[in-house]
């Protein structure tokens, strides 16, 4: 083979890569997520019973919805320790519930997480929230938006 033709065969190849690779790249969604379309204010634990919510554990917070959709539900997460830093349940410390509450863009609204079905024994201080996120979110108009691997997570939150 001569020079010409191997020149041309790289160059084919380096079309056909391209031309392959390009459709690729404009399927991905990575674009989507980026910016969190949220913000977590004042979550903190509540020891003893509030009527409505818990009998003797919650974890509360605020929920502002930085986006333009409307929130129609959201799934939080999070962890807790004591003060010592150790786990206060006898089983998993890591909770996932979820808010069935509209909220409009721009204003916020506050869920409380009851904690009783996690406890065996009245704390006698608050549990530190750690590794607190949105896993998903999910709007009116159908869309939702994830975050599987709590890339927006906040850290050692404490009282």
């Amino acid at each position: 083979m001569n020079c010409k033709c191997i020149t041309f065969l790289k160059q084919m190849l380096l079309v056909s890569a391209v031309s392959l690779c390009f459709p690729l790249a404009q399927s991905c969604s990575t674009l989507e997520n980026v910016g969190c379309p949220y913000i977590i204010d004042n979550p903190h634990v509540e020891i003893g019973e509030n009527h409505n919510y818990h009998n003797y554990a919650g974890a509360y917070l605020t929920v502002y919805n930085d986006s333009e959709k409307t929130i129609q539900n959201y799934t939080v997460s999070f962890m807790l320790y004591d003060s010592d830093g150790e786990i206060p349940f006898t089983g998993t410390n890591c909770v996932v519930a979820e808010c069935q509450k509209e909220i409009a863009p721009r204003t916020e609204e506050e869920f409380v997480v009851s904690l009783d079905s996690f406890i065996s024994v009245v704390p006698d201080e608050p549990y530190v929230i750690d590794y607190l996120y949105l896993r998903e979110i999910e709007y009116t108009d159908g869309s939702n938006w994830k975050d599987p691997f709590g890339m927006y997570a906040q850290r050692e939150v404490n009282e």
